[in-house]
Order: C-alpha cells, then structure tokens, then sequence
C-alpha cells in the first residue's frame, strides 16, 4: 500500500478525513524492537533530514489515557535540548505558556531553535473561549518555514482536533514515565485520510533538575494560581483583562461628560435625554452623573 508524508498547513486538502480518535488511526509500522540507543532512532533521523533540508517539525505530546504525573514535560525538555541545535542550546527563554507568546518566539528565535508550549489546549477551538487562541493557531499554520522544532504539550489523545492534525508532523504519546512511543503522521494515498505510523519508542533521562524543566513547572503554577511569572511579566490573559477594564473605564467616562455637557448646557431635561435611543440608562441616573454623582 502506497503511502505519502501529509503535506505541511499550506497545502493541506480540506477534503482529507480525520475520523474518529487520533488513537483508532495508528499503525504499528517497521519498529518493533526495544528504544534505540542513543539519538540512533528513525524520529531522530528524521529531525535530522528536516534540518538539513531547512525545514521545521512540530510535534504533539499527549499522554496515554489522559494520565497525569508520567512524564510530558519532562520528556519535552529532553527532546527540546537533545533537537535545538543552536550555539546557545534550549534555554528557559524557549519556553512559554502563552499561545500568543508561542507564536511570537516562534518568529523571533534564531534558526534550528527549539520551542515548548505548555499546555497548548489553549490553541484548541473547541475548548477556548479567547478568539486570541483560535487566532493563533491559524497564524501558526500561516507561518513561514523556519526550521523550528516545536513541542506542543497536550493533557491527551483527545485534545489533537483535526486544527492540531493539520499542523502536526509528529505525535509523541507517553505511556508511562520515562518511555513514550513516537508516531508519524501519513495520509492513505486512496482513502485520503490521516493515520499515524509508528517511528519508534523512547525512553528518556530525569529531567527534574534541569533549570527549563523548573521553568515550565513554575509556568504551569502561576498558570494555576493566576499569578505573575518569577520575571514580573503580567501573563496574556490579565494584561488582556486589564486592557478591557481600562477600555469600559473610558468608555464610562466619556459618556458621563457627555451626558453631563447636554444636560447641563441644553434646555433637555434628564427624562428628555434618557428617552434618546442612545441613552441606555434612567435620568435619575443622568442627573446624579450630572450633579457629580459616581
């Protein structure tokens, strides 16, 4: 049976099939063995092509049965150092929590860097109430070639809807901690659907004491805890939210001047404004905004 690599988000058919769960699409593919040694693996043999072609990679990390506690950060710090092969290495700076922020290293870090987006079901649209999420997987999808690797950590199998489909070239599933079993996305030339090939398994060292890894375990608190990051930076959502109460402020303010000036300035009485279709509240409200009433 004849098979092709699915294309990248530019070309992608809109009349390729995603049926069902991500997990009743798998193959078993050529590996069977125990994890090769090393960096040996077709996965890593794989990144290693895309990189001397230019090219980026995003992977999807979830794991098995939504299980918590095994691993997904840890082994997306491991892929993240062993895959940035900059002269500088995976750094805590490569790390982040925010979609749009995602995006913005994902143009900015210098080229064969490696990226993690913790808990990227935020991109999801079927579960984000931010229009800035959904945006933001498209704008990813849009994004120039840029011989990135890009890890997307997933709570599970059932999160990868056919917006991450589109976007992924890999999928990391963790079964336990410390080993994982590695799939590669592939269309069925015939039936033009998605499935995923298994690469390989990989087993992976502690990354506890790792400062990226501590990075993105702080990440996911102040994510908990609505708190700002170690740095001082106010993350996305609150900025957001400030923005949006700064905004009504204003909007409050103007229109108070302006009911005050036509109250105050004109012949109208206060029942005469509240009656105008622009005016949304009573003239017991506009004389006591108008008498210096908050």
């Amino acid at each position: 049976m004849s098979t092709d690599t699915i294309p990248n988000s530019e070309t992608w058919d809109d009349g390729v099939e995603t049926p069902g769960e991500v997990t009743d699409r798998t193959e078993e593919g050529g590996w069977t063995g125990d994890p090769p040694d090393g960096l040996s693996g077709p996965f890593f043999q794989k990144l290693g092509k895309r990189k001397l072609q230019g090219r980026d990679a995003k992977v999807l990390v979830t794991a098995k049965d939504g299980q918590t506690g095994v691993g997904k950060s840890n082994a997306c710090d491991f892929l993240a150092y062993v895959s940035d092969t900059t002269p500088q290495g995976f750094s805590r700076d490569k790390v982040t929590i925010e979609p749009a922020r995602f995006i913005e290293l994902y143009n900015e870090l210098p080229l064969n860097s490696a990226i993690v987006m913790e808990e990227a079901e935020q991109f999801d649209s079927r579960r984000s109430q931010r229009n800035e999420n959904v945006e933001g997987s498209q704008k990813w999808q849009q994004a120039r070639v840029r011989e990135i690797i890009a890890y997307l950590n997933l709570p599970d199998p059932s999160m990868i809807d056919r917006r991450f489909e589109k976007l992924a070239d890999f999928w990391i599933n963790i079964e336990c901690r410390g080993r994982a079993r590695i799939y590669e996305k592939k269309i069925h030339s015939t039936k033009q659907s998605v499935y995923y090939k298994t690469l390989q398994t990989l087993e992976w060292p502690n990354m506890d004491e790792s400062a990226t890894f501590q990075a993105m375990d702080s990440l996911k608190d102040g994510l908990l805890d609505g708190e700002t990051g170690k740095d001082g930076l106010i993350r996305e959502s609150e900025a957001q939210e400030r923005i949006d109460r700064a905004v009504r402020q204003a909007e409050k303010e103007t229109r108070d001047e302006l009911l005050t000036a036509i109250y105050r300035e004109s012949e109208l009485t206060a029942g005469d404004i509240a009656e105008c279709s622009a005016v949304e509240i009573q003239g017991s409200r506009i004389r006591q905004i108008a008498n210096g009433g908050s």
